[in-house]
């Protein structure tokens, strides 16, 4: 059911340990779940989505293939997403040239 439960906690460089105290269950519970042993209930299912800026839905889900895997937006992008939407054509074609000169994480335009 959770096939990108291990991905997804690796990616983010937690141990099975490390995640199960943020998501307030057991270690042999992740363990369980990325095994598809078991099955969490749908109040862990929010949580473990929460700990990954995640929907329930991709978590039980999306298929992450390949070598390189491609996360979902998250819920915050999603948002300015809906927001973009909602702005008239000309506003919008404002809001992509100041993207274009916003300097990257690295510092360049």
């Amino acid at each position: 059911m959770l096939t990108n439960l291990r991905i997804l906690r690796e990616s983010k460089g937690l141990t099975q340990t490390q995640l199960a105290q943020i998501v307030g269950v057991s270690q042999q519970s992740i363990q369980k779940y990325e095994t598809s042993e078991v099955e969490p209930d749908i109040e862990i299912l929010k949580r473990l989505a929460d700990a990954f800026d995640v929907s329930v839905d991709f978590l039980i889900d999306h298929q992450i293939c390949g070598e390189e895997p491609r996360f979902p937006i998250t819920r915050s992008e999603f948002t300015l997403v809906e927001h973009f939407r909602r702005i008239d054509p000309e506003s919008r074609k404002v809001i992509l040239n100041l993207l274009k000169i916003l300097p990257d994480k690295k510092g360049r335009p």
